[in-house]
């Protein structure tokens, strides 16, 4: 019984993640990002790579879930979602012709869903501060197996060039942009929307040093990139203020994609209500 209690709640983990994936390319119109309308400033990305590609990551999510089921954050578990994760991206980019769609999701929703699972089979219940210290306290952990010949990588260039820790740096920290998107969609007095979670994006984005902006462009346009979402967020979508932002975006050829990925991991924690019978302690990061 408890053998199938696991299989069918790290498998609906899974499915969790994989509908955060694709609410997130869904969710219209991203400054710069593929989504429903456009490609962005993507010419080689679309709409159906994306929902293509986070169903090909399901399975490997549910392997992470499995892995950490009634285990604690540990070097060992650490290795083991590791090592999936690397055989997830090795499928993405099979299934999407080489093409690089959710690398970064990997990454962050392999770690969420690793402390989600790890949380509520030990404890059968969620505690959202909690999950994101077993975060900081997993990633503490050194991947042992990792290969450092990626150097060459978009992330490890932006570290050498500008000094951001990227991807890492934010896991490290306990993901506080998350902490940021689920305080902005909490504190907005509408109902759950587009524009709301629209919202949660542009709070994410006034604020993260974006790898994938520095990559394609510089830190002064990653700043006015910042400022011109920290403006949006303070206005009523649609206005002339995220309208600016959109266009700035398409000028300078630049997606926020490292803050695509946190906000469909926002997306993931706020689906978690329909695993629990109880409401999920919101306690988040200002």
């Amino acid at each position: 019984m408890e053998e199938q209690s696991a299989f069918a709640t790290c498998y609906q983990l899974a499915k969790l993640v994989e509908k955060a994936l694709i609410d997130e390319v869904e969710l219209s119109p991203k400054p710069g990002l593929v989504d429903r309308l456009t490609t962005g400033s993507h010419s080689d990305m679309n709409h159906e790579l994306f929902v293509l590609s986070a169903r090909t990551l399901t399975p490997f999510f549910e392997e992470m879930a499995l892995a950490s089921w009634q285990k604690r954050p540990s070097q060992a578990v650490r290795e083991a979602i590791a090592e999936i994760g690397r055989r997830a991206e090795t499928a993405m980019l099979a299934a999407t012709g080489g093409v690089n769609t959710h690398k970064g999701a990997i990454w962050a929703m392999g770690l969420f869903i690793s402390v989600i699972s790890s949380q509520y089979s030990c404890d059968r219940q969620l505690f959202l501060p909690k999950i994101f210290t077993d975060i900081q306290q997993l990633v503490a952990y050194p991947d042992r197996r990792l290969q450092v010949a990626a150097t060459g990588s978009h992330g490890n260039k932006v570290k050498q060039k500008y000094g951001y820790t990227g991807a890492f740096g934010e896991a490290a920290a306990g993901f506080p942009h998350v902490q940021v998107a689920l305080s902005d969609f909490l504190s907005r007095q509408i109902k759950d929307s587009p524009e709301k979670r629209l919202h949660m994006l542009l709070a994410i984005m006034a604020t993260l040093d974006d790898t994938c902006i520095l990559y394609r462009s510089d830190q002064q346009v990653l700043n006015h990139v910042q400022q011109l979402a920290k403006q949006a967020n303070k206005q009523p979508i649609p206005s002339a203020a995220f309208e600016a932002l959109n266009n700035y975006c398409q000028q300078q050829n630049v997606s926020p994609g490292g803050s695509a990925d946190l906000l469909a991991a926002s997306f993931f924690l706020l689906s978690l209500e329909n695993l629990t019978s109880q409401k999920l302690y919101f306690a988040t990061a200002k």
